[in-house]
């Protein structure tokens, strides 16, 4: 395991510990220091599997929700060059809605943008990307294809996507989860509400 993925448990450790203690998070977390040490991706995706079984068991619905959205607030930090990337792309037009159409046209690989009045759906499908995945997030890009992991770990990427589109709408937004890749579907779609 790479040392983002190790940063990324780390931050998953301490979201769990802040919000439902550190009981909770010694729970959940059991077997990180192992399968930190591991180069096995499919092992990797696996313990998140049963950490996110484990989360389901230990937390309430808000509180577990909570936890994995600042997952995310967290990944959209780290990750801040594709927030940047697309700000200067925003810069490029008058309005955000000429923005909007461009990216609808020409979307990132792997993702697309469909409008509908005043909801924008994002969609991520990690199996058609260059090498297809289950997941976008590197701890999960190796699950099994049998394998579903629960919603409640999705809610990192719905922290992240509110991030990206607060930073491009210049305001807070509201993002729901409408399906998921690793919980069964065949590709992850977000509403973001305009």
């Amino acid at each position: 395991m790479g040392a983002a993925e190790r940063g990324m448990l780390r931050t998953m450790e301490n979201c769990i510990e802040t919000l439902a203690g550190k009981t909770v998070a010694g729970s959940v977390m059991e077997g990180s220091d192992e399968i930190a040490r591991t180069s096995d991706k499919r092992g990797i995706a696996e313990w998140v599997e049963g950490a996110m079984e484990r989360l389901d068991a230990s937390t309430d619905e808000k509180t577990r929700i909570q936890i994995m959205v600042n997952c995310g607030y967290n990944c959209a930090k780290v990750n801040n060059a594709i927030i940047k990337r697309a700000k200067a792309r925003r810069t490029r037009f008058k309005t955000i809605d000429e923005f909007l159409a461009a990216e609808q046209r020409k979307p990132l690989k792997g993702t697309r943008l469909v409008r509908e009045k005043d909801v924008l759906y994002q969609f991520y499908t990690p199996r058609a990307f260059t090498k297809p995945m289950r997941c976008y997030c590197s701890l999960l890009r190796d699950l099994p294809p049998e394998h579903v992991v629960s919603r409640t770990y999705c809610h990192c990427s719905k922290g992240f996507v509110t991030k990206y589109w607060e930073a491009l709408l210049d305001r807070p937004v509201k993002v729901d989860i409408i399906q998921s890749a690793i919980s069964g579907a065949d590709e992850c779609k977000f509403a973001i509400h305009l």
